[in-house]
C-alpha cells in the first residue's frame, strides 16, 4: 500500500494537519461538509477529499471532527496507514 504519486494534490494537502483548523460543519441535501480554515481561507471539506502533507483522505465528518486516513513511512521506510483526527476549534466569544 503506497499513496498514489500520480494523484493531482488537492489545495489543503499543501498544510500540515495541525495548521489547519475545522470551524464548522454544514449539510446541504444528503451530504454534510466540514468548513476548514487555512491560514486565511475557508475551504469546504467533504468524505473524499485529501488534507494535510501525508496522503490525509476523509473519512467521515462528525460534528465535534474529521477523521482520515494518512499514508505515512514507518522507520523502515514501509508505507503504513494511520488514523488521525482534526477537532472542531471552539470559536472564542465576542465581546
Amino acid at each position: 500500500m503506497s499513496p498514489d504519486l500520480d494523484r493531482r494534490k488537492e489545495p489543503l494537502e499543501q498544510y500540515p494537519l495541525d495548521s489547519l483548523a475545522m470551524v464548522g460543519v454544514l449539510e446541504q441535501g444528503k451530504v454534510r461538509y466540514a468548513l476548514v480554515r487555512a491560514d486565511s481561507t475557508l475551504h469546504r471539506v467533504r468524505t473524499g477529499n485529501y488534507m494535510g502533507q501525508n496522503f490525509g483522505v476523509i473519512t467521515a465528518i462528525e460534528s465535534d471532527g474529521i477523521t482520515l486516513k494518512e499514508i505515512v513511512q514507518d522507520a523502515d521506510g514501509e508505507w503504513v496507514e494511520r488514523t488521525s483526527m482534526l477537532q472542531l476549534q471552539e470559536q472564542e466569544a465576542k465581546k
